[in-house]
Order: C-alpha cells, then structure tokens, then sequence
C-alpha cells in the first residue's frame, strides 16, 4: 500500500536537511591502534604480567624461611594469670570466703641447639630456589609474549598472501570471461576460475579472522583489553648461536635455572639430614620465673600476699623417642637420592630439549633456502603458464594449478620464516641465553638476600652429582 505523500515529505525534508541522522546513534569510533614493538611488549610483560607477581610472591615468603629457624634461639617471655574465689558455710557459722589470686612471669632462653645452624642454612637454601624458579618464569613468560607477538606476525603475512592469491584468482576468472564472450573457450574455465577465487576469499576471511584472534592473545599477554588493535612489526633477525650441540649442552647444564635449582635442592636435602641428626644431641636452655601469690579471707582484715622467683638451667638428652627419629633419619636419605634422580632425569630432558631445538633450528634455515627459490620458480611459472593461455596454448586447469602451486608456497614460506626465528629463541631459552640483560633487570625487583653465612657452604654446581657417570681418569705409567 503507498504511503501518502503528506507523511513522506517532512521525513525526506528532514533527512535531506541532517543526512547524519540516517547513521545509527550508537556507532562509536573505532578505537586508536597500539603500536607495539617485541622490545616494548616484553617489557610490558614483566611490569603486569600475574605469574611473574606470583613468582616474586613466592620469593618474599621462601626468605622468611632462614629468620624463622633463628627464632629457636630467641628468647620466650611467657605471662600468666590466675585468679580463684570460694566460699563455705557451717552449721551455727557465717557465710567464709576466700579469694586466691597469682600472677607469674616466666622467661626462658635456649643456649644450645644443635638443630638450628643446618635449619638456617637449609632455609637459605630453600630462598635460592625460589629465586631460581623466578628467574625461569621471567624467561618463560618473555618466550610467551614472542610466540604470542610471532603469531601475529604470521597472520598478517597469511592475509597478504592470501589477497594477493585473491588477486590473481579473479585476474584468472576476467581473462576467462573474456575469452569465452569471444567464443574461445566455454564456460567451464569460468566455473572453475569462479571456484578458485571463492576458495581464496574464503581463505582470506579465515585468515583476517585469525588475526584478530592472534591479537587478542597477544593483548591478553601483555595485559591491554581484549579489543584492543595491536600494530606489530618484523623486529630484527635472531643470530644463530655458532656453538657446536655439544658446547650447547654444557652450556644449558650449567646455565639453566631449573637445573641449578635442583641442584641447590640436593644441597638442602643434605642439610635437612644434618638436622635430624642433629637432633639426636642434647640442648640447653635456662629459665627465670617470678611470681606473686595473693590469698584474702572475709573473716580476717587483711590480705596476704606471698612474692617467690626460680632460675634453672635445664639439658635435654633425648634417650627413647619410639623410633621416630629413626624414621625421620631413613626418610631424609630417601630424598636426597629422590633429589639427585630427579636432577639426573631433567639433565636428560635438558639434553633432549637443547638437541630438538637446535635441529629444529637447522631445519628451518634450510627450508627457508629452498622456499625463496620454490616461490620465485612458481612465480614465473604461473606467469609463463598465464600467457600461454591468453595465447590458446594451455589449459584454464593449467593456470589455476600454477596458482595453487603459487599460493602454497608463499604460505610455507610466511610460516617458515617466523618459525625460524621463534625456533632461534627457543633454542636460546633452553640454553638459558635468552634476554639475558632483561631477566637480570627484572631479578633486581627481588629483595636483597641477607648477608651470607661463613658457615654456609656454597650451592654444588654440576660436576657434583655427576660424578658417578664420569669415567676415570687414566693411570699414569709408573
């Protein structure tokens, strides 16, 4: 049904007059894009990043661990209190009461125990590894936000690759048009060329989808809002470490965090033993007591009051504790053995991890090599296959196949090139060489650890434990 024209004017005068009231209220400006280098995400990371607060939580809370073994030797001020009324009444006697009242303050102060010097170090111990398990999430959460700001990376490379693909497909499709409107070829090659460039649009949505994606994750990462638009950009190439597998081995085994920290934990096993045995020896304590006995009685005036001290010196020789100690002693050894398995078995892992990275390394800098030259054959070759078919002299199936050929391998080669050098960083997490400055910058934010104990040995370093695998030296003639 028409609408009349008297409620149609005004309306057309009105949009006529304010065309911007024809957009929707709500539309909002897209927001501002971050620009974001590798360098400033990392940083950014470390200033926000909650695992790493968590980690440093973690560090504050182990370095309690020394101060409170110390208190076994600090003296105990102990106050009690104690007040207590009665009453009685016999036959032919008035109502008696009496009220008692004592007050003691007590002191006591350990001299002797022979538990608390291997308790401290084994709680100084104890502060190291959470240091070291700090430092490894430092170097963890940095890989993250790489592998994270690398996948964006791809993405954007995947969706020029895949316009450019598009490009191509629908140059294809207008070449087959036009040759079938002269009646050279039918419309086969105008399906199937159709058919090339839905694909490759569906292919660029796929990837433009990704992006965003990718962007979220790396927003997330670096803690900025879900929506936000992240501006990357390429960051300079990674160098190869010139080191051979083996130097990188040695490297990793005596560089790593994880590794170290294992071997800090057999160290503090040991002392965790020496501190069971210790307990076997006797302690000395003294203690100083005062007190104020307070006694009043209805049926007298006064108050009676009695004021009495006690010092002692005690020593304690545990003689009999049912085998408890006993039991405690066994289960100490069994985690120093624990330890030095667990530190055997991530040595091995070590190992395993460096060798796959440093082959993964060598074989992406050689795919890379052949995928230039793979793209620069398939580039001219669907050129020379294209001409041939604006000349009659091939197939639409022949180009189309140039064109996948193409397409193919410019994608391996945009995969490729950022996996090589998110492969290169890897390589240097595993051998503990990665952003070495930025994880002893982000170590400073840890409070300073206190003074060193003369008594305190150092931490053992590799060599300690492996000693059963090494071979023995050859005996010298003579």
């Amino acid at each position: 049904m028409p609408i009349p024209l008297r409620f149609t004017l005004p309306a057309f005068l009105l949009l006529s007059v304010f065309p911007q009231w024809t957009t929707t209220a709500s539309a909002e400006p897209a927001p501002a894009p971050v620009r974001l280098t590798l360098e400033e995400a990392y940083d950014r990371a470390l200033a926000t990043d909650q695992t790493i607060a968590l980690a440093l939580q973690a560090v504050v809370q182990a370095d309690l661990a020394p101060a409170r073994a110390w208190t076994r030797l600090t003296p105990r001020l102990n106050g009690t209190l104690n007040s207590n009324q009665s009453g009685s009444r016999s036959q032919g006697e008035e109502f008696s009461s009496n009220t008692d009242g004592r007050a003691r303050l007590s002191l006591s102060q350990p001299l002797l125990d022979f538990t608390v010097r291997p308790a401290v170090r084994a709680g100084q111990l104890a502060a190291q590894e959470s240091r070291m398990d700090y430092r490894s999430t430092v170097r963890d959460t940095i890989l993250g936000v790489a592998t994270a700001y690398f996948e964006v990376l791809r993405q954007q490379e995947l969706i020029a690759v895949n316009r450019e693909s598009l490009r191509l497909a629908e140059e294809q499709k207008n070449y087959a048009t036009q040759r079938m409107e002269v009646g050279e070829v039918i419309r086969t090659d105008v399906l199937t060329a159709d058919v090339t460039m839905q694909r490759a649009r569906r292919s660029l949505t796929e990837s433009e989808n990704a992006l965003r994606l990718a962007r979220t994750v790396l927003a997330n990462t670096v803690n900025l809002a879900p929506e936000t638009v992240i501006e990357v950009r390429e960051p300079a190439e990674y160098a190869l470490p010139g080191s051979s597998l083996r130097d990188l081995h040695m490297k990793a085994r005596r560089q790593r965090d994880d590794l170290q920290r294992l071997l800090t934990a057999v160290a503090r096993r040991t002392e965790n033993l020496t501190e069971v045995r210790a307990r076997y020896l006797p302690s000395i304590s003294a203690s100083v007591s005062a007190g104020r006995n307070v006694q009043q009685n209805s049926n007298s005036s006064g108050t009676d009051g009695q004021t009495d001290y006690s010092a002692g010196l005690s020593i304690s020789i545990p003689l009999f504790t049912g085998g408890e100690k006993a039991l405690d002693l066994r289960e100490a050894e069994s985690e120093i053995t624990r330890a030095k398995l667990e530190y055997e078995r991530a040595a091995k892992i070590s190992d395993e991890e460096v060798t796959s990275a440093w082959l993964q390394t060598q074989t992406l800098r050689q795919t890379l090599a052949s995928l230039r030259a793979e793209v620069k054959s398939a580039t001219e070759n669907h050129s020379l296959v294209q001409q041939q078919y604006l000349a009659g002299e091939a197939k639409s199936l022949d180009v189309l196949q140039t064109l996948t050929d193409l397409n193919t391998s410019r994608t391996d080669l945009a995969v490729s090139l950022f996996q090589y050098q998110l492969a290169l960083r890897e390589l240097a997490v595993r051998t503990a060489d990665f952003e070495r400055a930025r994880v002893e910058r982000a170590a400073v934010r840890l409070a300073q650890p206190p003074p060193p104990d003369p008594a305190v040995p150092p931490p053992p370093r590799a060599k300690a434990i492996a000693v059963r695998t090494a071979k023995p030296a050859p005996k010298k003639a003579g």
